[in-house]
């Protein structure tokens, strides 16, 4: 279905590119309204668009429940892993309670050991300047808004330019 209505579109723009160059030959390409009603009675280019706007409907729709879906997923797995957190604090707990440092098990051996002790910090504005590092300033940062106006204004910046501009493609929906 996808290929079929992008082919669709992609034959009924050619239609309407030849029937655009008629109109220039003949000399009406400079009245729009002559231009747009030949498209529209000429071509099925407007039935073309609207079939491919469906298309991204449809796909906009696998999109959201495919994000949808990742999500719930992301929170099933952090779920397991809070659960996997847990039961090894159970198997913790329990070897600390019976005070074995270690389980030779069928499928595996478990080990309780004493770790170096952990920095905590109480109060980070007791704590002497001795331990603090400065941090390094910021690189400079290009202000884009600025070169573009620069380069609009008309002054040669070297290694920057004005591209051409670009089209954008608009879609409201009714």
């Amino acid at each position: 279905m996808t290929q079929d209505a992008a082919f669709r579109l992609r034959r009924e723009t050619e239609a309407a590119k030849n029937l655009l160059a008629m109109l220039r030959d003949d000399g009406n390409a400079d009245d729009a309204e002559i231009v747009e009603t030949a498209i529209e009675g000429e071509t099925n280019l407007l039935e073309a668009v609207a079939s491919v706007i469906d298309l991204i409907d449809e796909e906009e729709i696998v999109i959201a429940g495919g994000e949808a879906k990742i999500a719930d997923i992301q929170a099933r797995v952090s779920a397991k892993k809070h659960r996997v957190e847990m039961l090894r604090a159970s198997i913790e707990q329990a070897m600390l309670i019976a005070e074995q440092d270690k389980l030779n098990l069928p499928t595996a051996t478990v080990f309780v050991s004493k770790r170096q002790p952990a920095l905590v910090i109480e109060s980070e504005a007791d704590i002497p300047s001795e331990f603090f590092k400065a941090p390094e300033p910021p690189a400079p940062k290009l202000d884009k808004m600025a070169l573009a106006a620069a380069l609009k204004d008309g002054r040669e910046v070297a290694g920057a330019r004005l591209d051409n501009g670009t089209v954008s493609l608009s879609i409201r929906r009714k």
